[in-house]
């Protein structure tokens, strides 16, 4: 499978997971049958939009970010979110993100089954 995300029409959403301002997923994949990946998507917030805090059951995810500037929050702990950071919430860890920039923050994020035992 290749998919190009130039070629993906963005869902929008407002006030995602209780945070404020807009959202634009590009999602590349989306629960794929058969596979631990449940998704993986680039992901762009406003300036000042966030995606509020929620913990994962089941499965982990991840933050790349590729640019802007943000606020990452792992498990209530604030780091900052810029090019070449990675975040990653584990089985039955939290997460929130904000963007403190004045342009987009752009990050990939993806969501895979938890095969941990």
């Amino acid at each position: 499978m290749v998919k190009n995300v130039h070629n993906i029409i963005p869902e929008v959403a407002e006030s995602v997971r209780g945070g404020n301002g807009t959202v634009y997923a590009h999602k590349l994949l989306d629960f794929f049958p058969g596979s631990a990946i449940k998704s993986v998507g680039v992901v762009r917030l406003e300036p000042g939009a966030t995606i509020g805090a929620h913990s994962h059951h089941g499965d982990e995810d991840f933050y790349y970010c590729i640019s802007g500037t943000g606020v990452v929050v792992d498990n209530e702990v604030e780091h900052a979110f810029t090019p070449g950071t990675l975040q990653i919430t584990r089985d039955g860890e939290t997460q929130a993100i904000r963007n403190t920039g004045e342009t987009e923050l752009v990050f990939l994020g993806a969501l895979v089954a938890n095969i941990s035992e």
